[in-house]
């Protein structure tokens, strides 16, 4: 097995030439036409984004049975920062190699900074990553050849360099050494900067004992800020105990939360400890805690108030040492102006924490799509991959659902898909559910959304969908869509879609 590994450069993947309107093949794609690999691993940085997008476009033209994975340097914010590369570098590179251990690994030096190049002969000098190096030649005449040479360290003009033992290496993060490791484990991804304020300061609280109010729509990932408040605590050896306020019986949410001694209640036949007890020295997650009904928020505010548990039909209290972390999809405001929620329930969490939606954070999603159809891929041995028309569609599409939806979304693309690529027109999306506001569903403006291809995105959905229930009737089509069957036709014959 063949690897390539190389940076994403501004003349990927096309190149100006001195003819005017003319593009000629950059360094990454000239290789793959001279050198035949299997894979290819494209180290992305923030400045290059767009480029090697197009470069995963262009390879999966070019080259379709070529497997191309992508690995970010997310926080990466200067290029020729040497020591911010190789540790991303040395954090990256274990793993590629221990996934392929019987490959032969090449790096390409043509793309990139100086710096980067610079850490790549480093890295295979001192024996971190077993590979060769290549440089490419461009042609500066024409009729000329694009020609690879390849940089032999082995030669006695270059010195010798021992590798250096030092501590694993760890991502090159804007935050905490232990919040970044903690996001690993628990697959937390995304370095937008409101999400990340909202991670450090879940890190910062994390060792403290207040207890936690977490604040965020459905999906947006609030049970794994509880596991990461939890893990990063003093208590991460000891319980971490979960419960969905919303599925709980009102007529039992009592007995679950504080427990309760036989006979108790008709059908109590046996003593049984709740959530409290069983979460104890630990952290207690109560997930929709606006949905407790009013008499349990009363006797959980005095548990919050002085961590003393009764037991339904106990002569007594009993101490339970609990740090409680709360969420909730509801306005807490509008909550408790109408009662829904205790006032004085809400003021005994100390700290409250409000997780961006997914529309709010929108340089996120490429990231998460990736990383969750390269988890469906390991998991059942595929290499489906996204197209830039499909990454482009995910972008722009409102993600009601947030998170879990765009996670659901790909991972049942890619279960539906016939191909390895994943095109726009095999992206599942949910059935959008309208709430009272239809504005909730429309994406967020940001830096490079485009209005106009927002709203031919949304007539062409409209127009596909109308064909599809018409059975490609065209003028019963139109009739839906309030517009003219020549409309319909017109659309038709521009895109060339099946109608039937």
């Amino acid at each position: 097995m063949r690897i390539l590994l190389t940076f994403t450069g501004f003349h990927d993947p096309f190149g100006p030439t001195v003819v005017d309107g003319a593009r000629r093949m950059g360094p990454i794609l000239s290789i793959l036409h001279h050198v035949p690999f299997d894979y290819v691993y494209l180290f992305d940085t923030p400045g290059v984004q767009q480029n090697t997008l197009d470069v995963v476009e262009e390879i999966g033209k070019r080259f379709p049975s070529m497997d191309v994975q992508l690995r970010q340097l997310d926080r990466l914010t200067d290029p020729t920062d040497h020591l911010g590369i190789l540790s991303y570098l040395r954090h990256f590179l274990p793993d590629i190699v221990a996934a392929h251990t019987d490959a032969s690994f090449t790096i390409a030096l043509s793309s990139g900074t100086p710096a980067m190049h610079a850490c790549w002969l480093l890295l295979a000098a001192d024996g971190t990553i077993p590979a060769r190096l290549i440089y490419g030649h461009p042609p500066k005449h024409v009729g000329e050849e694009y020609r690879i040479s390849e940089v032999n360290l082995a030669a006695t003009e270059f010195p010798h360099i021992e590798p250096r033992v030092c501590e694993p290496p760890a991502v090159y993060f804007a935050s905490t050494p232990d919040l970044q490791t903690a996001c690993e484990e628990l697959q937390i991804v995304g370095d937008d900067k409101a999400f990340v304020d909202a991670l450090e300061m879940a890190a910062r609280v994390a060792r403290y004992d207040s207890h936690v109010l977490l604040l965020g729509e459905t999906g947006t990932g609030k049970e794994h800020f509880a596991k990461l408040i939890h893990h990063l605590s003093g208590r991460p050896e000891k319980p971490l105990v979960i419960m969905n306020c919303a599925a709980a019986p009102k007529e039992l949410v009592e007995s679950m939360l504080f427990g309760h001694k036989k006979g108790a209640f008709t059908g109590a036949l046996s003593d049984q400890k709740g959530e409290f007890d069983n979460a104890d020295g630990g952290t207690l997650f109560l997930d929709e805690i606006a949905e407790l009904p009013p008499p349990s928020q009363s006797k959980l505010l005095r548990v919050l108030q002085d961590g003393m548990v009764k037991p339904l039909g106990a002569a007594r209290d009993h101490r339970a040492n609990v740090r409680v972390v709360a969420a909730t999809n509801a306005d807490i405001s509008r909550a408790i102006k109408s009662k829904r929620f205790r006032l004085d329930l809400s003021k005994r969490f100390g700290v409250r924490i409000s997780i961006p939606p997914l529309r709010k954070r929108r340089g996120d999603i490429v990231k998460l799509a990736t990383f969750a159809l390269e988890r469906w891929n390991r998991v059942y041995g595929e290499r489906r991959r996204l197209s830039r028309d499909a990454l482009e569609q995910l972008q722009i599409y409102p993600w009601p659902g947030n998170v879990r939806e765009l996670i659901s979304t790909i991972e049942t693309s890619a279960m539906m898909a016939s191909g390895r690529t994943l095109k726009a027109q095999h992206l599942k999306f949910d059935e959008p559910v309208w709430d009272e506001t239809p504005e909730h569903m429309l994406p967020e403006p940001h830096e490079g959304f485009s209005l106009k291809d927002y709203l031919n995105n949304a007539r062409d959905g409209l127009i596909r969908r109308a064909l599809e229930l018409s059975h490609g009737n065209r003028s019963q089509a139109g009739r839906l869509l309030g517009i003219t069957p020549q409309a319909v036709h017109r659309y038709v014959k521009e895109t060339g879609i099946e109608t039937t």
